[in-house]
């Protein structure tokens, strides 16, 4: 997987009705990492209800903004940009004629998509991120609601709702609002046949509303991302958020003060929309429109990856004190025999992990453990969850730390259970007894293997490695053993 050069970034631009974003991307393939991302709040749609036409003031911020993009895309001598506008720039009046002061002005081509298109990408985007394969998906902005069904990673059915922030807040009452909304659901026949699917949520108000309830029930880590409510509660929480004041969300919520405005109103459109759905889990999800635009572009070869494995390996190719991932690719070979029993989750992610392990190499070594841990944990991978990401950083910290995993379970513990905390540390300390044979230079791997019978594992060794052998590796295959109740031997062939 060759790194990006600056030819191959690719520059997006989402005209909302909320907000302007500008996020460049090191290219279109699987994992893409955002070199830089920005946005500015315009609330360009905020007078749309009632005049028909642009926030006259959003109009000019959202073309300084623009005209900043533009500055930025020639410095960066980025080739190709894909510009779009949605809901306001739709329904606007004066929509056409800022497209084209754009183009004039700036050179930028801006692409004004339908309601059906903009759900389209936006599944698209949660797809592309290992999830959404079955369930509805919701994407709540300034001017919309647009509503995806999917089933088997299909889109099956798909609306854009005129339910969005701006058009809420014209309103004057709770009342009025509620009518306004079950009214335009009461057009959407193909909810009722999904009461107890999955729902992904995302949308600026609705990502703030997660990060309210992440603060709320002090979740171990603060990554939007995947973040997972039970249905049931989802609902409850949503309708308290609903019916709170703004000045309440901002002081005691803890809420964004860019967005303590729309989220009462966000809040009581997921609400309604839940009291119908009934949904098993909210999950949020931090991939979207944009994502989903770079997505589309890919061969179905490279869409039929998984988001997590190109993610480690891109992480693994950046961090790796050797060139290339193949030593990496021998090590999740070399460890597969200790996780045959395991199920396909927890095998994805032992493969993964092994992508990680140079991860702390650079770190002062007193720090390389709590290093690792917390850059796994954080890191913005796709197609992982916050279980699994507890299980990849413990694992990542047993490579360094060995047994001695006090410090973490603090935080791992919180997110998996003991048994599954106990497989992470088995693929850490098999990490630490590769790398501690090897050097780093996991290519030795090939000479040796892991066998696994009743009561003992053992390290057989090809004659040409039979010098690889060292005190310090015999101590760590033995508190590998100790993990599966075993005994350690190292067998010269």
């Amino acid at each position: 997987m060759p790194e990006a050069s600056t030819r191959d970034y690719v520059a997006v631009i989402d005209i909302g009705s909320n907000a302007v974003r500008f996020v460049v991307y090191d290219g279109l393939n699987r994992a893409p990492i955002k070199i830089h991302n920005e946005r500015r709040q315009c609330h360009l749609g905020k007078t749309l209800s009632t005049t028909g036409r642009l926030n006259p003031e959003g109009v000019k911020s959202a073309l300084e903004s623009l005209s900043r993009f533009a500055a930025l895309i020639r410095a960066m001598k980025i080739r190709e940009v894909r510009a779009v506008a949605t809901a306001a720039m739709r329904d606007a009046k004066d929509g056409p004629a800022f497209i084209q002061k754009v183009k004039k002005d700036f050179g930028l081509s801006i692409k004004v998509i339908e309601g059906d298109e903009e759900a389209r990408l936006s599944a698209l985007g949660v797809m592309m991120n290992g999830l959404g394969r079955q369930g509805v998906i919701g994407d709540y902005g300034g001017g919309s609601l647009e509503l995806i069904v999917v089933d088997n990673g299909k889109v099956k059915h798909k609306t854009s709702l005129p339910i969005g922030a701006h058009r809420l807040l014209a309103l004057p009452t709770r009342a009025e609002r509620v009518k306004y909304i079950d009214a335009h659901l009461d057009t959407v026949s193909f909810l009722e046949k999904f009461e107890g699917a999955d729902f992904y949520a995302l949308g600026g108000a609705w990502r703030s509303m997660a990060r309210v309830h992440m603060r709320r029930v002090k979740h171990p880590v603060f990554m939007l991302d995947q973040y997972t409510v039970q249905g049931g509660s989802a609902g409850y929480f949503a309708n308290f958020l609903a019916r709170q004041k703004t000045a309440m969300l901002k002081k005691v919520l803890g809420a964004e003060q860019r967005r303590a405005h729309d989220i009462g109103v966000a809040a009581l459109a997921m609400s309604r929309v839940f009291e119908r759905l009934k949904p098993k889990r909210l999950v949020y999800s931090g991939t979207g429109l944009r994502e989903g635009m770079l997505f589309d572009r890919l061969s179905p070869a490279l869409q039929k990856e998984d988001a997590l494995i190109a993610s480690c390996a891109k992480t693994g190719l950046k961090t790796s004190r050797f060139s290339g991932v193949e030593g990496f690719e021998a090590l999740s070979h070399w460890m597969a025999p200790l996780f045959e029993k395991q199920d396909a989750e927890i095998k994805r992610l032992v493969h993964a992990i092994a992508y990680l392990g140079d991860i702390g190499w650079l770190e002062h070594e007193d720090y390389q453990a709590i290093h690792a841990f917390h850059r796994t944990l954080l890191s913005p991978f796709y197609g992982i969850d916050h279980p699994g990401r507890a299980f990849m950083a413990l694992a990542q910290y047993a490579r360094y730390a060995g047994l001695d995993v006090k410090e973490v379970m603090g935080t791992a513990g919180k997110l998996i259970d003991k048994k599954t905390a106990a497989v992470a540390i088995t693929a850490g300390l098999a990490q630490r007894v590769a790398f501690l044979l090897t050097g780093g230079a996991l290519g030795l791997l090939k000479n040796t293997r892991l066998k696994v019978t009743p009561g003992k594992l053992t390290l057989a060794l090809k004659r040409p490695a039979k010098g690889l052998t060292a005190e310090g590796i015999e101590e760590a295959l033995q508190e590998l053993a100790s993990t599966l109740h075993k005994r350690a031997a190292i067998e010269i062939a």
